[in-house]
C-alpha cells in the first residue's frame, strides 16, 4: 500500500506541471459512522471524532472562465467511539484513508489581476467526487486492539459525493490563501442485501494555500 501511495503522490505531482495552480491545504475531519449489521439494526450509540487531513492537488479553469476542474490526493482519518457502562466496555476505531478526488468548482466575485500586486476576496462553490482506500486502521476494545486490515467493511474502497463552500484571499495573483468548509456522505455500490453496511458522514474544515503557476485574465 505505502508503494501505491507513493506512486500515487508522483504522478499527483507530475500531472501539477500541466496545472495553473497547485494548491495545497491541511485541516481537521469531524466524521461519523453509520453501521447496520445483516439483519439491518444500526449502532445508535456510535459518537463521531475529529482527525486530521492533509491533501495536495492541482487545479486549472475550464475554456478561461469562472469554472475550474480539479484532481487532487489526501491523506483523511476517520474515527467512532461506543460505550457500554453498565457492561464496562469501550471501544475506538481509528482509520487512515488515501483519498483521490475530482473536483468542479465556479468562483464567483474573483479581482480584477491588471496589475501584480492585487488584493482581494473571491467565493467559490464545489462538487467533488472521491474514492478513499484505506492505508491503515485499527480497533479498540477496552486494552485489546485489533488490525482492521482485511476487514471487508473497511478496507474496500469507499466513494464520497462531497459538496463544499470556501473563500480566495488573493495576496497577488500567484499567491492565493483558502479556506474551505466541505460536507461529505459515502455510498455504497452493488448488493448488500443480508450483509453488514457500513457509511460515513464527514465535516471538513481546511486551510491550503494555492500558487498560480500560468496566469490567464
Amino acid at each position: 500500500m505505502k508503494k501505491i501511495f507513493g506512486l500515487l503522490l508522483f504522478a499527483c505531482l507530475i500531472l501539477t506541471v500541466n496545472g495553473q495552480q497547485i494548491y495545497f491545504e491541511t485541516g481537521k475531519v469531524f466524521s461519523l459512522f453509520d453501521y447496520k449489521n445483516s439483519d439491518g439494526t444500526s449502532l445508535t450509540d456510535l459518537k463521531g471524532t475529529t482527525q486530521n487531513s492533509l491533501g495536495l492537488g492541482f487545479r486549472m479553469s475550464l475554456f478561461k472562465s469562472p469554472c475550474h476542474i480539479s484532481i487532487g490526493v489526501s491523506n483523511n482519518k476517520y474515527g467512532a467511539t461506543r460505550s457500554d457502562p453498565a457492561l464496562g466496555n469501550y471501544s475506538e476505531w481509528d482509520v487512515s484513508y488515501l483519498d483521490l478526488n475530482l473536483g468542479v468548482d465556479y468562483e464567483f466575485f474573483k479581482p480584477e489581476m491588471k496589475n501584480i500586486e492585487r488584493y482581494g476576496f473571491s467565493v467559490f462553490v464545489k462538487g467533488i467526487c472521491a474514492t478513499d482506500f484505506m492505508l491503515k486502521g485499527k480497533q479498540r476494545l477496552n486494552s485489546l486492539v485489533f488490525d482492521l486490515s482485511g476487514v471487508e467493511e473497511f478496507d474496500k474502497p469507499v466513494i464520497f459525493l462531497k459538496g463544499a463552500v470556501g473563500v480566495y484571499y488573493y495576496i497577488t495573483r500567484s499567491y492565493v490563501p483558502f479556506l474551505q468548509y466541505s460536507l461529505g456522505k459515502s455510498f455504497l455500490v452493488g448488493n448488500y442485501a443480508g450483509q453488514e453496511k457500513l457509511r460515513f458522514l464527514t465535516h471538513s474544515v481546511s486551510l491550503g494555500f494555492s500558487v498560480n503557476l500560468i496566469y490567464k485574465k
